[in-house]
């Protein structure tokens, strides 16, 4: 069994940009953005993905290679 596709690829910047990437995480966290909006744009700052941890209740963001950009606590 297959399904389409739903999303195209979005290209992950080869460089992490920290700055602009908190820019694009406080105003997603403000509501100005939705979510694929919010990937796009994390992919324009070099974040390649992202990491939840319940346990340390912190959601951490890391680059193309591997290293933690930006460590965020996740309110309790």
């Amino acid at each position: 069994m297959s399904t389409d596709k739903k999303y195209d690829v979005i290209k992950i910047a080869s460089t992490a940009n920290k700055e602009r990437f908190i820019e694009f995480l406080v105003m997603h966290q403000d509501g100005q953005t939705d979510y694929f909006t919010f990937c796009q744009q994390a992919a324009q700052s070099g974040i390649a993905k992202w990491r939840v941890d319940i346990i340390e209740m912190t959601c951490t963001y890391f680059d193309t290679a591997g290293d933690a950009i930006v460590i965020e606590k996740i309110p309790s």
